[in-house]
């Protein structure tokens, strides 16, 4: 028909898929916010693993595996802290002196996980290339991913942790 209006009778049933009032996202925040969190911190974890192995990959040019995963770690830990201060919880205030804490924690745990990791992969596997001692620690890594979301979470970025 020449000239007839589309008109939409009824309320829709799938909203919005951005991150809007409505959106599914949102809707997930509201219903199910510890799962959001969860999934928002695996993001961050996903991506801050990926930069980890980017930079020792980079860092191996110049050093050996150990210590150039020291300094990889060092570098992803602090940008992912801050990522998930501001995407996984919310922008959230907290004391400084703990998230230096918990970054610190952070990159001593990794660096004597990771480093044993590295021995053993070298006892094992002797003269492994970069690019697998770098998939050998991000899969390491993720092991350790549960407990540093549950240190954030409840001591870090907690409602109660902010001076």
């Amino acid at each position: 028909m020449a000239g007839a209006a589309l008109t939409a009778t009824g309320p829709t049933t799938v909203g919005p898929i951005g991150t809007g009032p409505g959106s599914a996202l949102a809707r997930l925040q509201a219903n199910h916010p510890l799962v959001a969190q969860l999934a928002r911190f695996m993001v961050v974890g996903g991506l801050s693993t990926a930069l980890n192995a980017g930079l020792f990959l980079i860092v191996t040019n110049w050093l050996d595996s150990v210590p150039a995963n020291l300094v990889s770690l060092v570098l992803s830990t602090v940008v992912s802290t801050e990522i998930n201060r501001r995407f996984t919880f919310d922008s959230a205030p907290t004391d400084h002196w703990r998230v230096h804490v918990q970054n610190s924690g952070t990159v001593l745990f990794y660096a004597f996980y990771g480093s044993i990791v590295l021995l053993l992969l070298d006892g094992f596997v002797p003269g492994a290339s970069p690019v697998l001692e770098s998939a050998t620690v991000a899969a390491a890594s993720v092991l350790g991913g549960a407990a540093r979301f549950l240190v954030l979470r409840y001591w870090v970025f907690a409602k109660h942790a902010t001076v």
